[in-house]
């Protein structure tokens, strides 16, 4: 066996899933999806088992590409892991399907009832399936080293929308249900899997974007992020082109836990930014430069989480100089530089999880999570900058882009594209300090 991954029981000696199709139910009833996918390798498997990762689902059928059943083991649950699924592939298979059903208790799943919405009429179902929560949705290799394309059809009621971080494609009512067709072309990793049902209306912002909301809340959504071009073109302007075609929003229920969530081409976002004068843009910032640094480049593990982070927290920060001027920037800068000394103090008995380079054998990521890689990493890559010119970083920002485009990259890989490109840069700034020892240089 060969890990990929401390989070992912994903073996690298086995085939890799490059695309899947997903038929999914939803149960608001039961709060449970029922559902098949068709997980297809990146070449006929050699013959052997495949591991996938899972979490509290339970296992109907496991069938190859012409419906014969195929032996499987689900193994004991690990705390963190979550349940292998051990499944013996045969040689030459393309591919492998598994019908299942999810918890109620999925760990990606938030079931709201309709109290618990904005207009209180209809019930809500959205995932959240970052760091590691993917596999009680999926069975799949749930680690952000294995990206895949994917083609989905949600099965709804028929009075609630449907809505996926995917393209959209046609809806068809069969009486009291409705079946929504997405299809994803760009290859993701799994913790950006996302949709979203309920009672959802839209109004287009530009050409390329779209807000989704609950109905009473639509216009005001509108109305506060009606300059998203505006960010969008400041960040091609910096990062190069957008390539995820479209850029949608969803504003979420009240009791969306976070801030927003980067989802490609469908980013969440909590419905607390609403403030109805334009003045918390930095989220928004924040979630679109993921486009580029976590979506388009994402770290192989959490472990190298900082790549997601600390690259996003700075190109969040060159777009808010671009569109409101570098005092905004720095007063940004500022304020989560008090975070970082909170998650310093918050992690004074865990001086490892105050590394950017981090070891989480054992641990789960959500457990490991802080300002810590956002902040952190931000001040490194701002040395770095200061360091080298800007002139000279954006060049290294640009070349780190293309290099890893629509693929994984780890720490190492980062610092051995920093010497290659500005030799001695690393050791100017003590890149080790930065990036192997606790707290700030």
């Amino acid at each position: 066996m060969s890990r990929l991954d401390p989070h992912s029981y994903a073996d690298d000696t086995q085939p890799r899933t490059t695309s899947f199709d997903w038929k999914a139910s939803v149960d608001f009833a039961a709060h449970v999806i029922q559902a098949e996918v068709t997980l297809s390798f990146a070449a006929p498997a050699a013959g052997g088992p495949l591991d996938l990762d899972t979490r509290d689902l339970t296992i109907d059928a496991v069938v190859d590409h012409a419906g014969r059943a195929l032996g499987h083991t689900l193994h004991e649950a690990d705390p963190i892991l979550g349940r292998r699924l051990e499944i013996a592939v045969p040689a030459g298979a393309p591919s492998v399907t598994v019908r299942y059903r999810t918890s109620p208790a999925a760990s990606a799943l938030q079931w709201l009832t309709p109290e618990q919405t904005l207009g209180q009429r209809h019930p809500y179902l959205f995932s959240q399936c970052q760091a590691i929560h993917a596999r009680s949705v999926v069975p799949c290799q749930d680690t952000p080293s294995i990206r895949q394309t994917y083609t989905a059809s949600l099965d709804v009621p028929a009075e609630l929308q449907a809505v996926m971080a995917a393209a959209s494609h046609e809806r068809e009512v069969r009486g009291e249900r409705a079946v929504q067709r997405f299809h994803m072309p760009q290859p993701i990793p799994p913790y950006l899997f996302a949709f979203a049902v309920g009672d959802l209306a839209a109004k287009d912002l530009s050409p390329r974007s779209r807000v989704w909301s609950e109905p009473a809340q639509l216009e005001a959504a509108a109305w506060e992020f009606a300059l998203v071009e505006d960010h969008l073109r400041a960040a091609e302007s910096l990062f190069g082109p957008y390539d995820w075609d479209r850029y949608d929003l969803l504003v979420m229920p009240p009791s969306f836990p976070y801030g927003g969530m980067e989802n490609p081409r469908l980013t969440f976002l909590t419905p607390s930014l609403l403030a109805g004068d334009r003045s918390l843009v930095n989220v928004l910032a924040h979630e679109l430069a993921h486009s580029w640094t976590g979506n388009l480049v994402t770290s192989t593990t959490a472990e190298h989480f900082w790549l997601n982070e600390g690259f996003t927290v700075f190109a969040e920060r060159r777009i808010l100089e671009a569109l409101e001027g570098p005092e905004l920037a720095a007063l940004h800068a500022a304020l989560g530089h008090e975070r970082l000394e909170q998650a310093f103090a918050q992690h004074a008995d865990q001086p490892g999880l105050t590394k950017l380079r981090t070891s989480l054998a054992g641990v789960d990521p959500d457990e490991a999570f802080s300002a810590v890689p956002y902040e952190k990493g931000y001040l490194f890559l701002k040395a770095l900058e200061e360091a080298a010119g800007r002139e000279a970083f954006d060049r290294l920002l640009a070349a780190w882009l293309g290099a890893h485009r629509f693929g994984a990259a780890t720490t190492d890989d980062f610092l051995a594209l920093v010497e290659r490109t500005l030799p001695g840069l690393l050791a100017r700034v003590d890149a080790g300090a930065w990036v192997d020892e606790p707290g700030l240089p």
